[in-house]
């Protein structure tokens, strides 16, 4: 197959001695043959290589990014929702009183006390965790609220026997805006974005 190509000629002699000369800006100016100079220390030192085990990926150390947040910063912070502050204000008097409409019913009616008692914790924890989460965009203590309060004017209604219409009326009048309340700020949470 090499037997095809023509031999090559040999290179041309220069008779003068001139060292080479870089064709372009550099011309003119003979190619220094020196040795380089010594290593000069860089701006950024470099840190030396470590080697991982046989096995594991090797990651390299990146800067933290802009918009990570630094230790000291915090994050902005929601306002506060007047419904979840109201909510849990008239939540947890209205689970005193239905602590207190407990303890008398109990005496006529054992399982209606039980009843009573419990929507009346209900009301005073979700009232508390309202208060807590006020600043929270979850639906999970408004819900809560919500349903502790139907049930509390659920079972005033059932107990009216026990605890008198007085009383009724009274657990209506507080039952009544926390559900109101609570339904207009759980509504207007899930429109803002």
């Amino acid at each position: 197959m090499t037997d095809s190509y023509p031999p090559v000629p040999p290179a041309p002699q220069q008779p003068n001695s001139q060292p080479f000369s870089a064709p372009g800006p550099f011309q003119g100016q003979p190619y220094n043959s020196a040795p380089p100079m010594p290593y000069q220390e860089q701006p950024y030192p470099q840190q030396p290589y470590q080697q991982q085990p046989y096995g594991q990926p090797q990651y390299a150390s990146y800067p933290p990014q802009q918009y990570a947040p630094q230790w000291g910063q915090t994050a902005p912070r929601l306002k506060s929702s007047g419904f979840r502050v109201a909510a849990g204000i008239v939540g947890i008097v209205l689970g005193f009183f239905l602590l207190i409409a407990s303890i008398v019913a109990s005496s006529y009616n054992g399982f209606g006390g039980f009843l009573l008692l419990v929507s009346a914790l209900g009301n005073i924890t979700s009232g508390i965790v309202l208060l807590a989460m006020q600043r929270g965009r979850g639906r999970g203590a408004p819900i809560t609220a919500i349903s502790f309060a139907g049930f509390a004017l659920l079972v005033s209604f059932l107990s009216t026997t026990y605890i008198g219409a007085g009383a009724m009326v009274f657990a209506i009048l507080l039952g009544t805006p926390v559900l109101v309340v609570m339904g207009m700020g759980l509504s207007r949470e899930m429109k803002a974005p």
